[in-house]
């Protein structure tokens, strides 16, 4: 009888050991250190899921958001590069000629110069003026006149090289000088 009881001491400690073993795992794997809990309960999205599941799905969420902007950064990237390019292109292309007409010199002039004050002074250089029904029958140009044909939106030019300068002057009337 003493060996049964024995036998019986010996079953019991081992599966009290067990037990305990199996509690400590449960425990340490449940257990968060006090500076990670409050990241614990962010990562808590819905009562229902704990721990990993929604760990994870907080960090795919994240990164689907990360990828997006990648891609928004990539495309905005690629449109400045292809607009540099095209005011690259036109800009080689802005060699004034003498057969060039006045709103043509005038949206060339300012693609180099930028700015409305040169462009009306080096107009006014070359010799162009305006028709008057005065005694004098012609005037110089001002800056207003310079920039109603810069934002004339039926300018006679070519279409990319008037998009171009008239964003370019609309960014310099509001002071930005960001190139594009």
């Amino acid at each position: 009888m003493v060996f049964f009881y024995a036998i019986k001491q010996v079953f019991l400690k081992e599966v009290f050991e067990i037990k305990r073993d199996i509690t400590e795992e449960i425990l340490s794997a449940a257990y968060v250190p006090d500076n990670l809990k409050y990241y614990d309960n962010v990562m808590k999205e819905t009562p229902g899921m704990y721990g990993r599941e929604c760990s994870l799905d907080f960090i795919r969420k994240k990164q689907e958001k990360l990828l997006k902007l990648k891609k928004k950064v990539k495309r905005n990237y690629n449109f400045k590069i292809d607009k540099l390019d095209l005011y690259l292109k036109i800009l080689e292309e802005s060699i004034i000629d003498e057969s060039d007409h006045v709103e043509l010199v005038t949206f060339k002039l300012y693609l180099q110069l930028e700015n409305v004050v040169k462009v009306t002074r080096t107009i006014n250089d070359l010799g162009f003026r305006i028709k008057t029904s005065t005694y004098s029958k012609e005037r110089r140009y001002t800056t207003n006149d310079i920039t109603s044909i810069i934002t004339d939106s039926f300018a006679n030019v070519d279409e990319d090289l008037k998009m171009l300068v008239q964003e370019r002057q609309r960014k310099n009337y509001y002071g930005n000088k960001e190139c594009f």
